[in-house]
């Protein structure tokens, strides 16, 4: 298994409880400023069975991706999933939204300050997730969202919706650059927009959160909500 954090000694503490586990660890603590996430992975499939990945990698080094970018092109890559699991110190900070982003990928984040067998578990639930055995907090279906706002600028575009599915009366922000791609309409023209997406809706948190198969909704009767 492949530990990949910039801090050795970050690094370090998590591949002990994996070593107590069992677990064969290697440490990465420098990364190729050249690479991409994509080109990384590549350098890794074949050579490990397991990822775990620090979500910011460029506190010493230069480095042109965050973990979670990593992490989910490992979970999610077609010929040969690399089971992966982040970690991070920025679970709850202005970070989120970078990791909101690849959520999709990335069944687990694993907070910083408590590794111990957490990050065992996570490990545990991602191969089972991976396998086809999806929680019922990550299983997805369809549900409308209403795009209330939309923020384009910042590290990390975003737009403020309402998942029916999830909590009607509460809005959350989702990652905007999907949203844009799946309906090819210019941030400005979402807002009071419907779309149709699928959701794990069942998610306690909406950092938790994820959405796939954005599509622009059919025009909703008058008074829907109310109904």
């Amino acid at each position: 298994m492949l530990v990949a954090d910039d801090d050795p000694r970050d690094a370090r503490s998590v591949a002990d409880p994996l070593e107590d586990a069992g677990y064969r660890t290697t440490i990465l603590t420098s990364f190729d400023p050249y690479q991409d996430a994509d080109a990384f992975l590549a350098s890794l499939l074949g050579k490990y069975d397991a990822l775990v990945c620090d979500h910011i990698l460029s506190g010493r080094s230069r480095v042109r991706f965050t973990g979670a970018e990593l992490v989910s092109k490992a979970n999610l890559h077609a010929d040969n999933p690399l089971p992966a699991v982040l970690i991070s110190s920025h679970a709850n900070t202005d970070q989120k939204g970078a990791i909101h982003r690849w959520r999709e990928g990335i069944p687990k984040v694993v907070d910083k300050s408590d590794f111990s067998d957490v990050v065992v578990e996570a490990i545990d639930f991602t191969l089972a997730e991976l396998s086809g055995k999806f929680a019922r907090e990550r299983r997805t279906f369809a549900t409308p969202i209403e795009v209330l706002d939309v923020v384009p600028g910042g590290e990390v575009p975003q737009a403020r919706v309402i998942v029916v599915g999830w909590r009607i009366a509460t809005s959350v922000w989702m990652p905007l650059d999907p949203i844009v791609s799946a309906t090819r309409l210019q941030p400005d023209e979402l807002r009071g927009r419907w779309l149709e997406a699928d959701v794990n809706c069942h998610a306690k948190d909406a950092a938790d959160l994820y959405y796939r198969n954005i599509t622009l909704a059919p025009d909703l009767p008058e008074g829907w909500l109310e109904a």
